[in-house]
């Protein structure tokens, strides 16, 4: 099935190329290319030669970047590799980077002979981002240095090759060569493979791929796959921290990109954001994460749904209503402190959001498990419980809540507590989550009733 539909609404390959229109503009194609009985052009993309030169003359024709792609190394895939610039492009608007600074600067890791992230962002993104590639095969340096000179590109990307034997993904780097420079956001496209015949057998019971394979081993095949790889990078950034802002990373298996968000949350990091990537008949997974309050990265919009609700309408209206009053709380570290302590129970996580005022306090809200519900029930189970358990006998586990392992929470909400109407009402905007907005009111019906029950 197509998944071009949920490409990045901004990709400007949502749409095939016209090979009738491009044949004409770049008539090195038609020793690639074929006629049909209706006229039409069309393109093997089985034969690597065709991939290679229609990649290198839509490079040339959409970002006027002369690319060189050498023999046996990968041939990348523009779609894709577009769709990942785009997110971050995202990123950086939903953080306000695009209004508060002059220059960003990325991080590619393993930027590979054609250096195709670095040249796309600087492409895209001219005079604003400033990009370092790293890359550990030699002649992939060389080619990708080459690729930068030959677009006058020097000033704007550095292709630095990472020393042999090197066992970090980036702390090497930025211990060495890169000692004292910070990033706004790194990136990476690991090799996906762990085994060589991973690679060779890598369709299994899938069909087989439209396009022909392409790429070295050593682009293809890591130690532990994308999986400790990726796993790598987490480890890393836990030491790293704020040396770079954002860190980012693609995934080629649905399998890891679930292992991985366990993986991030299994740390401790729950400042983190996730997408697809949709292209033909191929899907990819991006994570990106931060240790920056000043990047909250539940900000930056799902592009999957923008792509297939263009139309689509506002948020909705937060539901809100008045939690205390003056005399309960004269003030609002007194009123939050009231809040905080009815949510308690419910084990949620609360993080503060920039905004606070004299008269108002902001919060991301993040529920793994639904904590709300059933409330008076889960009382009673728990005193049958304790009483069945004082008396010798083994608790039966009927009726108690199973842990399930989620790769997304239940629920996420915007959280206001504001002075109003001679008090403080409690405003919850729904992000997401299976719990729907149902569980927003929930939430709040479950805050009024226990201040009540404290205040009687």
């Amino acid at each position: 099935m197509s998944m071009s539909k949920f490409m990045h609404p901004r990709n400007i390959y949502r749409q095939k190329p016209d090979f009738n229109a491009l044949v004409k503009q770049f008539p090195e194609l038609r020793g690639v290319t074929t006629v049909d009985l209706n006229g039409r052009v069309k393109l093997d993309f089985k034969n690597r030669e065709a991939l290679q030169l229609l990649t290198r003359v839509l490079l040339r024709r959409d970002f006027g970047l002369e690319v060189e792609l050498p023999a046996g190394k990968l041939v990348p895939t523009l779609p894709l590799r577009l769709n990942y610039i785009l997110w971050l492009e995202d990123v950086e608007e939903a953080l306000g980077w695009r209004r508060n600074r002059a220059e960003l600067r990325g991080l590619d890791i393993g930027c590979g002979a054609s250096c195709i992230y670095p040249l796309l962002g600087v492409a895209r993104n001219r005079t604003r981002w400033k990009m370092v590639g790293l890359e550990k095969v030699r002649d992939s340096v060389e080619s990708a240095r080459g690729n930068v000179e030959r677009n006058g590109l020097t000033g704007d990307v550095r292709v630095v090759e990472q020393k042999e034997g090197e066992e970090t993904v980036i702390r090497g780097f930025l211990e060495g060569d890169g000692v004292g420079e910070r990033f706004d956001f790194c990136m990476c496209n690991p090799p996906f493979y762990e085994q060589d015949h991973e690679v060779e057998n890598r369709t299994g019971h899938r069909p087989e791929p439209s396009a022909v394979s392409t790429g070295s081993m050593d682009e293809l095949r890591t130690e532990g796959g994308e999986l400790r790889f990726v796993e790598k990078i987490i480890d890393e950034s836990l030491e790293l921290k704020e040396r770079i802002t954002v860190y980012s990373s693609m995934l080629g298996h649905k399998r890891n990109y679930d292992q991985i968000l366990r993986i991030l949350k299994g740390r401790g990091v729950s400042n983190f954001t996730t997408t697809r990537f949709c292209q033909g008949n191929t899907t990819r997974w991006g994570v990106a994460w931060s240790f920056s309050s000043e990047a909250l990265l539940f900000k930056v919009p799902d592009a999957t749904q923008q792509s297939t609700n263009t139309n689509k309408k506002s948020p909705a209206k937060p539901l809100q209503g008045k939690i205390l009053t003056a005399t309960q709380a004269p003030t609002l570290a007194e009123a939050k402190s009231h809040l905080l302590s009815a949510l308690t129970p419910l084990a949620l996580q609360l993080q503060p959001l920039e905004g606070e005022s004299a008269s108002e306090s902001l919060w991301k809200l993040v529920a793994q498990d639904n904590t709300w519900s059933h409330q008076r029930r889960k009382r009673r189970e728990a005193k049958r419980v304790a009483t069945v358990e004082s008396n010798g006998e083994p608790a039966s586990e009927q009726g108690t809540p199973s842990k399930r392992c989620r790769t997304e929470p239940v629920l996420s909400a915007a959280v206001s507590l504001k002075s109003c109407d001679g008090g403080w009402t409690l405003a919850l905007s729904y992000l997401g989550g299976i719990a729907g907005k149902d569980g927003v009111n929930q939430i709040l019906q479950y805050v009024k009733n226990k201040l009540k029950e404290s205040s009687d």
